[in-house]
């Protein structure tokens, strides 16, 4: 169970720091500026990166074997996807709470 919890952490901590991580942005800007565009939207779309990041963890978890490799993949684009929602989510709702106080 330690395991699945990990590697869902793992796979949205690192999905997170390609998309939006500050270590990342001189990467992000090489590729938006020398490469095409559908390459800038692997790394800077939740659900693209993700599943390229659970791909990554799910080799190095369970070794050449392609079936689990596939479900890593999809399961991080899932848990990335959401989390980045919810994220969004707490933000706007921030922001709301920002302006209500103000007036």
């Amino acid at each position: 169970m330690s395991d699945l919890v990990l590697f869902c952490l793992a796979a949205i901590g690192a999905t997170h720091i390609v998309v939006d991580g500050k270590i990342f942005k001189p990467f992000r800007d090489f590729v938006e500026k020398y490469l095409p565009e559908k390459i800038y939207e692997l790394v800077s779309c939740y659900q693209c990166s993700g599943t390229y990041v659970g791909f990554v963890l799910g080799y190095l978890t369970y070794g050449p074997d392609l079936s689990k490799i596939f479900l890593a993949g999809c399961a991080s684009s899932v848990l990335s996807n959401l989390m980045a929602l919810y994220m969004n989510y707490l933000e706007a709702k921030t922001i709301i709470n920002l302006e209500e106080d103000k007036k």
